[in-house]
């Protein structure tokens, strides 16, 4: 009966493999090992232009954090300068000039509001400021630091297989010992 319903339905099924991969944007067919190898270089190359990535726009708001700094400590003459000038351009000007700040960080200052005069906003500034040097210092860490770089994907691994790896659902059973090859045959007269 076992081997009529192997024969007559889906109870068993087999399927070709094809482990066909993009191997320096060429597909190729490879055998186990050099799949893991390649997935694993690709993984590398993620984890270290995600790092570079994220290491950039830390480095962009730092920039921008240490000119709101720079117009907190001098904030009269900054209101000062803002007020005596006749357009929003010259007084960027006159400020990268006085307190030798990037295009980027006056044009932050006068963008910023009112309410970023309180100090609690520069206990804010101050505490996102120390953040953002932690995160860089760590950052330029694991860019330098091969050994760190695997660490991170082997973690992110281990977190995709808790957050999507389960147990077998199917079982594999070999019986070859109730194989008939007789059942197999075509019913034919």
């Amino acid at each position: 009966v076992l081997n009529t319903l192997f024969k007559n339905t889906p109870l068993q099924t087999s399927f070709a493999v094809n482990n066909i991969a993009l191997v320096n944007g060429r597909p190729q067919m490879l055998p186990m090992r050099d799949l893991i190898k390649y997935f694993i270089e690709h993984r590398h190359d993620v984890v270290v232009r995600r790092t570079r990535f994220d290491k950039r726009k830390a480095e962009e708001r730092l920039h921008i954090v240490q000119g709101l700094l720079i117009a907190q400590d001098n904030i009269d003459e900054i209101v000062r300068i803002i007020r005596a000038s006749q357009t929003p351009d010259a007084a960027k000007q006159t400020m990268i000039e006085r307190f030798a700040l990037s295009d980027i960080q006056a044009s932050a200052i006068i963008e910023m509001r009112l309410r970023a005069l309180t100090g609690l906003e520069r206990g804010k500034l101050l505490a996102e400021r120390d953040e953002l040097e932690k995160l860089i210092a760590h950052l330029t860490e694991v860019l330098a630091n091969v050994g760190l770089q695997m660490q991170i994907i082997k973690d992110e691994l281990l977190e995709m297989k808790e957050k999507y790896g389960d147990e077998r659902r199917s079982e594999i059973v070999y019986a070859s010992e109730e194989f008939n090859p007789e059942d197999f045959y075509a019913d034919d007269d």
